[in-house]
């Protein structure tokens, strides 16, 4: 059984999913390590600190044909905002490995 990482919206999050990223605060401050398995209590906690976004581990139940015909179309819109970036600058193209790579999750 394959798994896939997802960013979600801190509200979505459901109790008995596990982190894959620490869960920070506005401030960065974590409020939540990683690897943790939410609880109600920890649902609670991530409202209480206003966390707006949280990395989980799922299940992955797509096909292999699903999983490569959305990281082709995501990787066509990420190549398609960044037309007109000058990726030999490194900081421009940290930035577009960074959005590629959140867009592939």
């Amino acid at each position: 059984m394959r798994n896939r990482v997802k960013y979600i919206p801190a509200f979505e999050a459901r109790q008995g999913m596990v982190l894959a990223e620490a869960a920070c605060d506005r401030y960065l401050r974590t409020v939540l390590p990683s690897g943790h398995q939410l609880s109600e209590e920890n649902l609670s906690q991530l409202v209480a600190h206003q966390v707006e976004l949280v990395c989980v581990t799922m299940r992955d139940v797509r096909t292999d044909e699903e999983v490569a015909l959305e990281a082709s179309t995501m990787a066509k819109q990420v190549l398609d905002a960044f037309e007109k970036a000058d990726l030999s600058d490194p900081v421009t193209a940290a930035l577009f490995n960074q959005v590629l790579t959140y867009r592939s999750a």
